[in-house]
């Protein structure tokens, strides 16, 4: 593929074959700023440098910013190449205590311990490495954090610097290619595993219209309430010991 030639966006099926997808792809901040949406994907998560499609990204920066919210927690990374990206990581919310028992009325159960919060060592001016997805809030790129953890080296800083160097200029710096036959192989596995699902979902849906049939149409009138049940002979009771087996083990088989 020349320069000329307008970039090829492969279907979601193909996306297994990608060199991006399911991989941790070390980027900057700019880069990941500059990741492209395409129409039909906007709630994957699934964003486009050149044709490749992106999801798992990561960044080594410096916390310049801790934001607390309610039930999330957000990181401002600087990584010095001109932009900052915000992570976000869910946290444990704060008991409630308007939940709680009253003071004077005997307690129910035992009071529950707040949930130890995991990154509560990261603070601002720490050099740290976030790994997570990409998404939109609010019309910015953020990243849902998987995981933070602190860098305490340079020499680890170095490393990911030439981690992203390689990655763009093995990767990234060319468009994704796929042969047209292995873009048929994998419509054609696609559109089978469709009519599989198809199938399957068919199948529960007449083996529970089979069952619902199967019920007599006096039992579910009398479910609905559409007759009323016939006074019925008083049965001769049945003395301990004498009952009917075959009935006792239907009991039984329905845990009763």
């Amino acid at each position: 593929m020349t320069s000329e030639e307008p970039l090829i966006y492969y279907p979601a099926y193909c996306f297994h074959l990608s060199p991006t997808i399911n991989k941790w792809c070390p980027l900057r901040a700019t880069d990941i700023h500059g990741l492209e949406s395409r129409p039909g994907f906007e709630g994957d998560d699934v964003f486009f440098s050149l044709n490749h499609p992106v999801r798992w990204v990561r960044i080594v920066g410096v916390v310049v910013a801790i934001d607390e919210f309610y039930g999330h927690r957000v990181y401002t990374v600087d990584d010095s190449t001109g932009q900052c990206i915000e992570c976000s990581k869910t946290i444990p919310k704060p008991v409630d205590s308007r939940h709680q028992d009253d003071a004077g009325s005997e307690p129910t159960t035992a009071p529950r311990a707040p949930e130890p919060d995991p990154l509560s060592d990261i603070d601002v001016g720490m050099t740290v490495e976030v790994k997570g997805s990409t998404s939109l809030f609010r019309g910015q790129k953020q990243i849902k954090i998987q995981k933070l953890q602190r860098i305490r080296s340079t020499d680890r800083e170095v490393q990911f610097w030439n981690k992203i160097r390689d990655f763009r200029r093995e990767v990234l710096s060319r468009p994704w290619v796929l042969e047209k036959r292995e873009v048929r192989r994998c419509k054609k596995q696609h559109m089978a595993d469709v009519d599989a699902e198809e199938k399957k979902r068919k199948r529960r849906k007449e083996n529970g219209y089979t069952l619902e049939k199967a019920i007599p149409s006096r039992e579910r009138k009398a479910k609905t309430g559409d007759i009323k049940d016939k006074p019925r002979k008083q049965e001769p009771a049945i003395e301990s010991g004498a009952g009917d087996s075959r009935a006792e083990g239907q009991y039984d088989a329905l845990g009763l």
